[in-house]
């Protein structure tokens, strides 16, 4: 079998902190819908390229980001990602798809000269979730950072034990907890602005920009499998056979119902009105359960497919 041609990664560092005003400055210039530098910083450092370019993923946490990349990662350079590495330290089990970046194997675009020129020839793609497996996901990775002890999310921690007086000895993963979050949530919402709200659980519209970004393909996390093939068709590398769609960063599936509220109900749909309007998910219909994988169940019974 002859051996496959070299892929090319960056061979240039990334731009420096301090030159990177020029790349925020054209992207508020080139979007309206950017206001301010925070916003326009917060956008290009959330969106993956790789050296050919011909791809754009903007990251949406706990929307199957690290199942994506690594996709996009055969996809890309026609081999799965098999590096091991020690992620002991992490919250995230599959950090090292994250280590990508710092590889210079792929770039963020706050890292280039050439900034949101990149997005016009790029298939620009992203992930989103059902507001309220997400919000739900969200509250047990904020919960598994206290079980480590971890400084990631401590912040967070200490304002909600403060403000909604979230005991952390008593309230994780409980009903009573998750009400605290999303009260956490929602007050944080209405005293700063959204970009001081963590990524992990503010609104996905506020991740995603979806007038500024535009996204030509959007997986859904609750069925990815079309979503992959649909990539694999787009940027013309067929998947191979027997490909196995990779579960990254996953959580065991848990019954949302067990996390469910007239007040639960009442929280979600005002802190995520805007997602659900944008991406066209039900807050009526409550899905099974907040795995990789689910269908969503109306409040009075009978099955329904994705939405």
């Amino acid at each position: 079998m002859p051996t496959p041609p070299p892929r090319d990664v960056f061979y240039w560092k990334p731009l420096p902190p301090e030159g990177r005003k020029a790349v925020v400055d054209a992207a508020l210039a080139a979007h309206p819908g950017l206001k301010t530098p925070p916003e326009a910083q917060d956008f290009l450092s959330r969106i993956t390229v790789p050296a050919s370019l011909r791809w754009a993923f903007l990251t949406n946490d706990k929307c199957a980001t690290s199942s994506t990349l690594r996709c996009l990662f055969q996809l890309e350079f026609g081999v799965p990602l098999t590096v091991a590495l020690d992620t002991s330290d992490d919250i995230n089990p599959d950090s090292v798809v994250h280590r990508l970046h710092q590889a210079s194997v792929l770039r963020k675009l706050i890292e280039l000269k050439r900034g949101v020129e990149i997005l016009p020839a790029a298939l620009r793609l992203t992930t989103v979730r059902h507001p309220a497996t997400r919000a739900l996901s969200a509250f047990f990775y904020l919960c598994a950072t206290q079980d480590r002890k971890h400084a990631w999310m401590a912040d967070d921690r200490l304002r909600m034990n403060a403000i909604v007086g979230f005991d952390w000895d008593t309230d994780c993963r409980t009903l009573p907890g998750h009400v605290k979050f999303l009260r956490y949530i929602d007050h944080s919402l209405q005293h700063n602005q959204q970009l001081r709200v963590n990524p992990h659980w503010r609104p996905q519209v506020t991740n995603i920009r979806p007038e500024v970004f535009r996204p030509d393909l959007v997986g859904r996390t609750e069925d990815m499998a079309p979503f992959f093939h649909q990539l694999a068709d787009r940027l013309g590398q067929p998947l191979p056979a027997g490909w196995v769609e990779p579960r990254a960063n996953s959580q065991p599936p848990r019954d949302v119902r067990a996390f469910d509220s007239p007040e639960v109900r009442s929280l979600i749909a005002r802190i995520y009105q805007a997602d659900f309007e944008q991406f066209s998910y039900d807050p009526d219909r409550l899905p099974d359960a907040a795995g990789p994988h689910f269908l969503f169940k109306n409040i009075l019974g009978g099955l329904h497919a994705p939405v």
